[in-house]
């Protein structure tokens, strides 16, 4: 069974090398927090459209629940429930902003690992004013001086 949860897992790696960023949600039925964190992966799937979330309902004993339990022995977590998140390196369980902000970060860090780099341009130097300008602009100025001078009289 352990075999049969480690190969699982492989598997599920090289689905996730398929995909720019792959998200891992196990969550049950009866778990009140699991609804909240399906809102929030929501959320976080329009932001980063490049992010697939792979749901998995976990009861006792199937091999989703197997998968989560190897997933958490393999990030070396001590307990694993529901809800359990894995994308990249984090690992998460349960709800709040610390468990929200860990996923988020650590999307965005893999969709801009993900991207291809954005091409180079070469900097194109803004040309300088030209001397007629500069001329032109202080003449202007020195009219509208003149004209505040002579209406503050």
């Amino acid at each position: 069974m352990k075999t049969r949860a480690i190969a699982l897992l492989l598997a599920v790696g090289a689905i996730a090398s398929a995909h720019p960023v792959e998200l891992q949600y196990f969550w049950a039925a009866t778990c009140p927090d699991c609804a909240v964190m399906k809102v929030f992966l929501n959320s976080l799937s329009s932001e980063f459209p490049e992010l697939r979330i792979v749901e998995r309902e976990v009861t006792s004993g199937n091999e989703n629940y197997q998968l989560m339990l190897a997933t958490a022995q393999a990030h070396g977590l001590v307990r694993s429930g529901t809800p359990m998140v894995a994308v990249g390196n984090v690992v998460t369980l349960g709800i709040g902003f610390a468990v929200e902000f860990r996923i988020r970060e650590e999307v965005a860090r893999l969709t801009a690992a993900a991207s291809p780099p954005a091409p180079s341009r070469a900097e194109i130097p803004a040309p300088a004013p030209s001397p007629v300008l500069w001329a032109v602009i202080l003449l202007a100025l020195g009219g509208v001086l003149i004209l505040v001078s002579l209406l503050a009289l």
